[in-house]
């Protein structure tokens, strides 16, 4: 059994990610016939950290197991790195608000961010913005997977280029749940939005494999691009749609900028891929 599971870790653990976050997602969404009790609601996330340290562990050692966990503190990788991974999504989202506040014509009125629709706090905004960062930070266990479990094993045996889109696709298909009804946040077609998760996949990799497989980072990067949408004017944020669409082009020529520089074979000139046996 433990030679099966190691020869199939990758698919297996992916279906032990699905199973355990797409039944909750359907459960919220209406399409499977049962509720999931509200404190198994707010596991979502961590359904990847429970799969990605049992998988390990069945499958290799409990030795390996907690080298997996550890990746959460790893925090020494040199300054440039921790300013990627907190300003390079904001900023690459904030290039695109201005873009189309400049093509709408539209200013951004951001006296009324998305997170006031959230968090029914009578305070300053710049206060809410660490313990939002937080909150995601504790939230939010996909990087275990994503990038702890599906991307190393990924990256032993293609280029670390198409290892990241092989998990682009990975990622958007699991958000194909939250398409039921009223879609995403109304961000348009399924194809559109996989395009954004190839590009972001590409950055990801990048960030991770230039720290040594820190996930402390990705989901310090994960965190800072997501709290970004929260503060970010609430009308204004689905105007036509423009201003998703122009957030999947900065990201895809950021992709782009990236590839070209580190090189599709790690993404990095100066560190080996991360890679999972």
């Amino acid at each position: 059994m433990k030679a099966f599971l190691k020869r199939h870790s990758l698919v297996v653990g992916l279906i032990l990610m699905f199973l355990y976050t797409w039944t909750i997602d359907l459960s919220n969404s209406g399409v499977l016939p049962f509720k999931v009790p509200f404190f198994v609601a707010m596991t979502l996330g961590w359904g990847f950290i429970f799969a990605s340290l049992f998988m390990t562990w069945l499958t290799l050692d409990k030795n390996e197991a907690v080298k997996l966990f550890k990746r959460f503190f790893l925090w020494s990788v040199g300054w440039k790195w921790w300013m990627v991974a907190l300003l390079l999504l904001p900023a690459l989202r904030f290039a695109a608000l201005l873009l189309t506040a400049l093509l709408t014509g539209v200013p951004a009125d951001f006296s009324r961010p998305m997170i006031r629709d959230v968090v029914p706090l009578d305070a300053p905004l710049l206060m809410l913005v660490v313990p939002w960062i937080i909150f995601e930070i504790l939230t939010n266990g996909e990087e275990m997977g994503w990038r702890g479990y599906v991307l190393p094993r990924l990256q032993a045996k293609y280029n670390a280029l198409i290892a990241s889109l092989i998990v682009g696709v990975i990622w958007a298909v699991w958000h194909l749940p939250k398409f039921f009804g009223t879609g995403l946040n109304g961000e348009g077609s399924f194809a559109w939005f996989t395009v954004a998760h190839l590009a972001l996949a590409v950055l990801y990799t990048w960030l991770y494999n230039n720290t040594r497989g820190s996930l402390l980072l990705v989901t310090l990067f994960h965190a800072s691009g997501n709290t970004f949408g929260m503060f970010m004017p609430a009308k204004f944020a689905v105007t036509g749609g423009i201003l998703f669409n122009l957030e999947i082009v900065f990201f895809v020529i950021a992709a782009i900028v990236v590839t070209l520089v580190a090189g599709a074979e790690r993404l990095s000139r100066t560190e080996e891929k991360q890679v999972q046996s």
